[in-house]
C-alpha cells in the first residue's frame, strides 16, 4: 500500500454532512485506510467551478493500493457535488542513520 495525501473540495450546501459521509463511504468501499482526516472548512475558490465560488475543503492522509486510485476517481467523477479532488503520493521515508 502507498500513502497518499487526498484533498477533496465539496460544494458547500445545506447537506454538507451527507456529502462528507458519502466521500468516506466511497473511500471505505475501496479498502482505503484513513490515517488522518482534517476539515479545512469553507474557503473561497480562485475561480468559479461549476458556478460555485466557495468550496468545503477536506484533507486526508490515506493508504491505498495504487490500482484502487483510478476506481476512486471514477466514483468521485459521478458525484456532482464533489467539485475537485487531488491525490498526491507521499514518498516512502527510510529510517537509515
Amino acid at each position: 500500500m502507498n500513502k497518499y495525501e487526498l484533498i477533496v473540495i465539496l460544494r458547500p450546501t445545506d447537506k454538507l454532512d451527507v456529502l462528507k459521509e458519502k466521500v468516506r463511504d466511497i473511500l471505505k468501499k475501496n479498502q482505503v485506510l484513513i490515517e488522518s482526516d482534517e476539515p479545512w472548512g469553507v474557503r473561497a475558490l480562485a475561480y468559479a467551478i461549476d458556478r460555485a465560488n466557495d468550496g468545503y475543503y477536506e484533507y486526508f492522509i490515506v493508504q491505498i493500493e495504487p490500482s484502487q486510485v483510478s476506481a476512486i476517481i471514477a466514483e468521485f467523477r459521478l458525484q456532482p457535488d464533489i467539485l475537485r479532488y487531488l491525490f498526491v503520493r507521499l514518498p516512502n521515508l527510510s529510517k537509515t542513520a
